[in-house]
């Protein structure tokens, strides 16, 4: 059985509040409830004053904390958009998983610290623009994901092997071997940036870069996927009873698609080919150990035409076994 039901508000048919129902099986201070304007709301209840300062509320959901009773404190998070409900719903199954084994003196606090550190970007989407760069890149990382690392493993792990949006030096860690994803539009540059000097640094026993080739897609390619199909591909696979997976999953992607015009979100592209470079000690790169000591960075384009000869022999179902 799973510790939340799929939709924590089921059999809730009219406004309740004060009352609440249970969210989360293992633990009895997590609750939901609707109110007299028909708005979900979370609830923390613990049964001791507490006093804590809640940043600034954002737009689309309202937080305070309230005496409830004699001698116990609610905090209380309001949904006020309906259409962030599925993000709402992921949010506080996160943070009830997350803050279990805090104190009641400290749940609160760490539930609101986690709300505002995790969340505020999902539940604020700006859609300024990811530009094209960026795009592409979003859409490599997912096309391996979903195409590549996750036929070889469960999709948790190949979610969890997904590091690149932590800001780690590559773009996948899968068990002693590391992939450097970086894809490449037809008809521009067939060279290689790399970004900056740890992106070619080992942190496993193996690190291979990938050349990721693909096309803007006419409305013919049947083949073609845009950035918000391979998303959706990849969200319904996760078992609807998985609900770590799914925050995982979308706390990752969100920071960027969060950003992307509806227009980057659907451009379709299809993939072409792609290159497979073992980068080991003959692979030209830049360390920062090459460095004279005022240097603190470099940014360097690698011309893929020169490295012919250092292709791997291996496709990535051969390093993925």
């Amino acid at each position: 059985m799973s510790d939340f039901r799929n939709d924590p508000w089921e059999n809730i048919n009219e406004p309740i509040y004060p009352d609440v129902q249970r969210l989360f099986r293992q633990d009895d201070r997590f609750w939901v409830s609707v109110n007299e304007k028909n708005e979900k709301l979370f609830v923390i209840n613990v049964p001791l004053r507490i006093n804590e300062e809640i940043p600034t509320n954002l737009n689309v959901i309202e937080a305070d904390i309230v005496e409830f009773d004699a001698g116990n404190t609610r905090f209380l998070c309001i949904l006020k958009d309906d259409s962030l409900l599925e993000i709402f719903t992921l949010m506080i199954k996160d943070i009830a998983y997350k803050c279990k084994d805090f104190s009641d003196a400290e749940v609160i606090n760490k539930a609101i610290d986690r709300l505002f550190t995790e969340w505020t970007q999902l539940l604020k989407p700006s859609h300024a623009g990811i530009g094209r760069s960026m795009q592409i890149g979003l859409w490599g990382e997912l096309f391996i994901l979903n195409e590549k690392i996750k036929q070889a493993y469960p999709v948790s792990e190949a979610i969890n092997f997904w590091i690149g949006p932590e800001n780690k030096k590559q773009d996948f860690t899968v068990n002693n071997l590391a992939l450097e994803v970086k894809t490449t539009l037809a008809g521009s540059s067939p060279s290689i940036t790399i970004t900056s000097l740890e992106q070619l640094e080992k942190i496993t026993d193996k690190l291979y870069l990938v050349q990721l080739f693909i096309n803007i897609a006419s409305s013919e390619d049947a083949d073609s996927m845009s950035l918000q199909d391979i998303y959706d591909q990849i969200w319904n696979s996760i078992d609807e009873n998985d609900p770590n997976t799914k925050t995982n999953f979308m706390l990752k992607a969100g920071k960027i698609m969060n950003k992307a015009k509806k227009s980057e979100k659907n451009e379709k592209f299809l993939h072409q080919s792609y290159d497979l470079y073992d980068v080991n000690d003959s692979f030209p790169s830049i360390y920062s150990s090459d460095l004279p000591d005022p240097i603190r960075n470099v940014k360097y384009e690698i011309d893929a035409s020169k490295i012919r000869h250092l292709l791997s022999s291996e496709t990535l179902e051969d390093i993925l076994k």
